[in-house]
Formats: C-alpha cells, sequence, structure tokens
C-alpha cells in the first residue's frame, strides 16, 4: 500500500510540471510584456516602430507590438539577403575571376590583349591581380600589342542601388556595384580607394596617396601643413560624376587623416591596379577597355574566393553593403540569367516565399538595407530567424551574427560596445532616423528567445531604448 501511494504521488508530481512550468512560463511573459511596454511609454512618443518576441523552439509570439507594422530595415534586411544567398549557391559557393589572352606570343611580344573577366566576386583584392601578374610574366610576356581589357557583363551596367542621394555617393558605405571591382583591404571596403594625407613641414602642401594607387583616380590636393598644436580640417571628397579626388583643409605636422573613397568606374579602377602589378613585374604598359572576351580567347589563370559562408561571416560582422548588393545580383545571374536588382530580387522574394514568410509584408528595392523605400514587418523578420534554424549552414548564419559586448575577430563587430553582461546575438541597422536590431537573446531562465525590433521617424538615437528592451526580455524570460 505505502509503494502503491509513493507510485502515486510521483505520477501527480510528474504530471504537475508541465502545468507548474507553464504557468511560470506565463508569468514570465506578463511581466516581460510589462516591463517592455513601460521602456516603450517611457521614450517613444511619436516613434513608428514593430516589434516582436518569439519562442525559439515552438515559434510562438510571445510579445507583439505592431508586429504587422511595415518599417523601413536598414541593415536588418541582410538577414533576409544572407539566408538566401546561403540556401539558393550554397555555403561552398566560390566567386571565380578569370584571366585571357589572345593572339600569338612572339619573341616576349603577346600580338594581342589580355582580359580579366569578373564573376562578382566581392572579396577580390589587389593581391589576387598580382597573384595574375605573375602567371602572366611565367608565360614570357614582355610587351602586349593590344590592350588590357575589363569584362564585367555578369552583372548588368547598372551600378548605384537605390536609395543612394549624390551627396553620399563617394561615402565608403555607397559602393557602385560592377562584376569586376576590388577592395583595397581584407575589410572589403569594396570598390574604394583608400586616400591618405600625411605631412612633416609646416606650410608646405601635405602628401596624399592613394592605396592602392591608380593612375585613372585624379588628385586635387589644396591642403596645407600647419603647426602641431592646431585642429586638422581636412576634408576628402570625390567629385560628383568623376573620379576626381579633391582634398583640402589643414594638416597638423606629423599627423596623418585617411579615409575610404569611393571610385565612379570600379571596374577601370580594377584594370588600372591590375595594369600596375603588370608593370611592376616587366610587361610593358598599355591601354585600358571594357569589353566581352570573346570566344576564341584563351583562359590562363582563375582566382576562387573564399566558400561563401566564409565571406558571409564578413557581411554580417560589418554590414558591408556592397557585399549585399553583389549577394543580390550574382542570385539573378546564377538563378534567373540576369545579374540585375531586379532578377535578384525576384529570386530572393521567390526563396521568401519558399521558406514559409508572408513576402506580401516585405518591400525590397535592395541587397543592403540602404533605400528608404524597403520595407519590412518585425513579424516577419522574426519569422525568418525561426524558419532557418534547420537549415544545415544555420550554425555558420547564427555564428556570423555580431555579439553584444564582445570584441575580438570581429565577434562583436557592430555589437562590440552594446549590452554587455548580455547574451545577444543579432543585426543591427541604421539609416537616417531609422534604427533596427533583431537576433537571438538569452533569457535569465537559460532559454534562448527571438525577437526584432524595428523603429523609424527618430529624432534622436534609438539605441539605448532598443538595448533596453532586450535586456528586458533577457531579465524577465
Amino acid at each position: 500500500m505505502k509503494k502503491k501511494i509513493i507510485f502515486f504521488m510521483i505520477i501527480l508530481m510528474v504530471c504537475c510540471l508541465p502545468i507548474t512550468f507553464f504557468v511560470k512560463e506565463r508569468a514570465r511573459k506578463q511581466t516581460m510584456t510589462t516591463k517592455v511596454n513601460s521602456v516603450i511609454a517611457g521614450n517613444w512618443k511619436n516613434n513608428e516602430y514593430s516589434i516582436t518576441v518569439r519562442d525559439i523552439e515552438t515559434g510562438e509570439v510571445l510579445y507583439n507590438r505592431n508586429g504587422d507594422e511595415m518599417i523601413r530595415p536598414a541593415s536588418s534586411l541582410k538577414l533576409l539577403v544572407s539566408a538566401a544567398a546561403l540556401d539558393l549557391l550554397g555555403p561552398d559557393y566560390r566567386f571565380a575571376t578569370k584571366t585571357y589572352v589572345d593572339g600569338t606570343i612572339e619573341d616576349g611580344v603577346l600580338h594581342g590583349n589580355i582580359y580579366i573577366q569578373g564573376g562578382g566576386d566581392p572579396t577580390l583584392l589587389p593581391v589576387h591581380l598580382e597573384s595574375f601578374s605573375n602567371e602572366l610574366k611565367k608565360m614570357g610576356i614582355s610587351k602586349i600589342t593590344g590592350s588590357l581589357i575589363g569584362d564585367d557583363t555578369w552583372f548588368d551596367a547598372d551600378r548605384l542601388p537605390k536609395g543612394i542621394v549624390p551627396e553620399e555617393e563617394d561615402q565608403s558605405y555607397a559602393s557602385r556595384i560592377s562584376a569586376l571591382t576590388i577592395s583595397p583591404n581584407d575589410q572589403y571596403d569594396i570598390a574604394t580607394v583608400q586616400v591618405k594625407v600625411t605631412g612633416s613641414k609646416v606650410g608646405t602642401t601635405g602628401n596624399v596617396q592613394l592605396v592602392p594607387f591608380a593612375s585613372t583616380i585624379s588628385v586635387v590636393n589644396k591642403t596645407k601643413v600647419v603647426n602641431k598644436d592646431e585642429k586638422s580640417t581636412v576634408k576628402i571628397t570625390r567629385e560628383y560624376g568623376t573620379d576626381q579626388i579633391i582634398v583640402t583643409g589643414n594638416l597638423p605636422a606629423d599627423s596623418q587623416e585617411s579615409t575610404n573613397v569611393a571610385v565612379y568606374h570600379p571596374t577601370l579602377y580594377t584594370l588600372d591596379v591590375f595594369r600596375e602589378k603588370l608593370i611592376a613585374k616587366g610587361i610593358q604598359t598599355m591601354p585600358l577597355e571594357t569589353g566581352k572576351v570573346p570566344e576564341n580567347a584563351q583562359q590562363v589563370g582563375i582566382s576562387y574566393s573564399k566558400p561563401l559562408q566564409d565571406i558571409n561571416f564578413m557581411y554580417l560582422k560589418l554590414s558591408i553593403n556592397g557585399m549585399g548588393d553583389m549577394f543580390t545580383k550574382q542570385l539573378g545571374r546564377k538563378l534567373l540569367g540576369e545579374g540585375s536588382w531586379s532578377a535578384g530580387i525576384k529570386a530572393i522574394r521567390s526563396y521568401g516565399n519558399d521558406i514559409g514568410l508572408n513576402m506580401e509584408h516585405w518591400y525590397i528595392e535592395d541587397g543592403s538595407g540602404l533605400s528608404h523605400q524597403n520595407r519590412v514587418s518585425s513579424m516577419q523578420v522574426s519569422l525568418l530567424l525561426y524558419n532557418v534554424r534547420n537549415k544545415s549552414w544555420y550554425s555558420s548564419y547564427l555564428d556570423a551574427l555580431p555579439q553584444a559586448g564582445r570584441k575580438g575577430n570581429l565577434v562583436g563587430a557592430t555589437l562590440e560596445n552594446r549590452m554587455k553582461g548580455y547574451s545577444v546575438s543579432a543585426k543591427t541597422g541604421y539609416i537616417s532616423g531609422t534604427y533596427a536590431l533583431c537576433g537571438y537573446v538569452k533569457g535569465k531562465s537559460g532559454k534562448w528567445y527571438i525577437f526584432s525590433i524595428l523603429t523609424q521617424a527618430n529624432k534622436t538615437s534609438a539605441i539605448p531604448t532598443i538595448d533596453e528592451i532586450v535586456k528586458q526580455i533577457a531579465n524577465e524570460m
């Protein structure tokens, strides 16, 4: 009899556990809702916002405040572009850049042209062009009778994504997109040139250096070196519609100013840097042209990028706009045979439908989130973050998200100075008046939750309020 009572008590306790857990979960949800609403009431009066919190295991919506409201996503749009690229191209996909020659080689003279064909690689660097130069030198070429020709026809000729105003066109975040383009560094500031200004002797003009050097980019230098204790007023801009860089202002002695400027002709810039590499190898200078590789040309070199999942790590950690636009055009080219924004966006929208998103709640104009016309709801972004959890590449996707309060090896990137002490992996977003943060947060219960916070019409920074909302989710759940 005693054993039966004990057995009955055990069964009763087991049956009550789910009820107890449900009650506690509901209490946490109610407290979290109250706390988050209080944060919003105290900080956002006339702001537009859309906020959703989901259970990471079931997808259940735990908090919904204007969840279906269509808000500018800014760079949080990259979450969908990233997922589409990983799924449709594959995490092991590699971009290819190729070199060709036509004609014959006699006594070191190539009686023909050298071609470089872009395949949309967003990670092509000057070092890769040097490798091509080494290969051509090994062929015994010291002079060519033709031209160095760049083939960028893998993508269309539409260079600038929507949403960029003329005043922004020289900014490093506003890369002009070509299938044949380089970055000056391994931070992948796509289609930009680094402009360095130095000076030591007071009263002289500062020294302006382009990295990498390109003769097709001209410099107007109106700087003056002043005393060390004076303030720097150096301003570096690019003349609208040209590749002429203008540098003005005062530079304190023994100091340096440096910035990256988006180039106007990314294909010609790539060709020019390639030509400099060829000249350094003893191959005589040659004119630059753009055109398509002829069918009778002989392929002599190929450079493959790192796997897409490695590139995606940089894309999300550093929020590289140019990568998003190149991913988008690549999707259009590979899936629909057209390397354009419209084809790429069509492929992304089709992908969204396939994974269960309501694409009526996504309006997309680019692959970076820069356009002020982009719109999405927090309900849909949170659903994306829930639905991708069953993908084979999900671990690399999650690893690529910036982590709050973490530094070193890019782990924190855009979140490295925010929400220290909290476990948050999320994608940031910002354009004028618009702020976003979407990702995953660990609650005090030890369980992870999905959140999406989008807000616009902000006259001041919305970051403190967004961070406080995430903290309340963590503290109460």
